[in-house]
């Protein structure tokens, strides 16, 4: 061989990745040259250094010395006139103030408008993370014979792609079978008609919308936990609709021996069907997110810049897409087109919006009041009936495990208790966790269930 170039050719070759990854991370890769046994290779930044430094570089080696028959190190040094830009990231304006500029609120509507999408079989990327979801899915929607679970039940942590799937399965069976009676609705909205059924005497037609559904779609059931009426009434809905062999969907944010403090009947008929998981997507899976939503509304992208939003945006495909839209929507209104530089800020600001909120005391009061069919003025007040009390236990021990709040700070909450009944509340809970698996597992479900809202 007579060029360092061809070697590296070569040594791309034996490399067994995805295309994707090949056409991203590998291609664009300048070999520069081999001196003495170190092998000198160029790329365009340095996040793209570090991705093949974690996961490239015992590859090449290992390729290399096949190739050349001794050991090779290996250095990658940046170019950084190869990015699409290198302008500063504090010269890249945040979007203006948009009230008095018609044009721009125009543009930016126009912006917001094409990046709305229906969630669709077609515009849901499948990867590995996903695939056994994706084709149960399909397989349910298009109504083949020969693989249809039900209940299907499909599990994962938030923005991966659940409500998308019961999103299009509901599509695809409206555009094959218009006839359908479908419900697809939350846990929240079933709870919350369920309570108002009671509450104005609508049972019947409460039993009529859902029980009388060739299909029901139900979002995030984990928040059924620690209501057992409305528990009751799911598996009642359960029944009437598998015995008549209708279709179920079911989608939560973990496996239903996870989700504590629900009827084991309840949580056996959701184990009934399939359990498809979706985790986290890979890069590829990421990267091809990204391609397709900067495709569908018509942001020319940089390879690098898509890669560097894939690589940087892991846990979420709802932050992926949002920082498309965001690009989108700042190139036009600036009329600067899109840079790595302008992709390195966007990314910035998802993760700095992205940073959980601090759990405030009347989220765990408000949540745990609803739980135990209790209001807010009653958990803080001074009654000492047995439920109003346990109430009360477990949202100051909930607030002092996940607020930070001093002892009293939290006695303020609650009325201007002391020290020392925070104190006691705090251990009495403790306590009864240390000696009750069951109720340490509800605080516990309901201290992630409140994380969550």
């Amino acid at each position: 061989m007579n060029s360092f170039e061809e070697i590296f050719g070569l040594m791309k070759k034996k490399l067994e990745i995805t295309d994707i990854a090949r056409k991203t991370w590998i291609d664009p890769i300048r070999p520069v040259k081999l001196s003495s046994n170190t092998a000198v290779l160029e790329v365009s930044a340095p996040f793209v250094k570090q991705i093949l430094q974690e996961n490239y570089i015992p590859l090449f080696k290992e390729h290399l010395k096949e190739i050349l028959g001794f050991e090779v190190e290996i250095d990658i040094q940046c170019d950084n006139t190869l990015p699409p830009s290198s302008a500063p990231m504090s010269k890249i304006p945040k979007i203006p103030e948009l009230q008095d500029d018609q044009a721009m609120v125009e543009k930016l509507t126009q912006s917001v408008n094409g990046s709305n999408y229906q969630h669709t079989f077609d515009t849901f990327i499948e990867g590995e993370s996903n695939k056994l979801a994706y084709s149960a899915c399909k397989a349910v929607a298009q109504g083949q014979n020969n693989y249809n679970p039900n209940p299907l039940y499909i599990y994962g942590n938030p923005g991966l792609g659940k409500t998308h799937l019961l999103s299009a399965v509901r599509n695809e069976m409206n555009k094959n079978r218009p006839g359908l009676n479908i419900i697809f609705t939350s846990a929240d909205n079933f709870i919350n008609d369920f309570i108002n059924s009671i509450k104005f005497d609508q049972t019947v037609d409460f039993k009529n919308k859902y029980r009388n559904a060739d299909v029901l779609l139900l979002d995030d059931v984990q928040f059924f936990s620690g209501k057992t009426e409305c528990q009751q009434e799911l598996f009642n809905t359960f029944n009437e609709l598998h015995s008549n062999n209708k279709q179920i969907i079911f989608t939560s944010d973990r496996t239903p021996k996870e989700i504590n403090n629900i009827d084991q009947r309840l949580q056996s008929r959701f184990e009934w069907g399939l359990l498809a998981d979706i985790s986290v997507p890979e890069f590829e899976t990421r990267l091809a997110i990204v391609e397709r939503k900067a495709k569908l509304i018509g942001l020319n992208l940089h390879q690098n810049v898509m890669a560097y939003i894939a690589d940087k945006l892991k846990n979420n495909i709802r932050q992926l897409e949002g920082a498309i839209i965001k690009m989108n929507a700042l190139s036009l209104v600036t009329g600067i087109s899109p840079t790595m530089s302008m992709a390195q800020n966007v990314v910035k600001e998802i993760q700095d919006e992205n940073v959980p909120t601090p759990v405030t005391v009347e989220r765990v009061i408000n949540e745990i009041a609803s739980i135990y069919g209790l209001t807010g003025e009653e958990i803080r007040s001074k009654k000492r009936s047995a439920n109003i009390s346990t109430a009360r236990q477990i949202a100051i021990y909930v607030i002092h495990r996940i607020t930070g709040l001093s002892y009293t700070e939290i006695g303020k909450e609650f009325g201007g208790r002391d020290h020392s009944t925070v104190v006691y509340a705090v251990n009495k809970v403790k306590n009864i966790i240390q000696n009750n698996k069951a109720f340490r597992n509800t605080v516990d479900d309901l201290i992630k269930n409140i994380g969550n809202l």
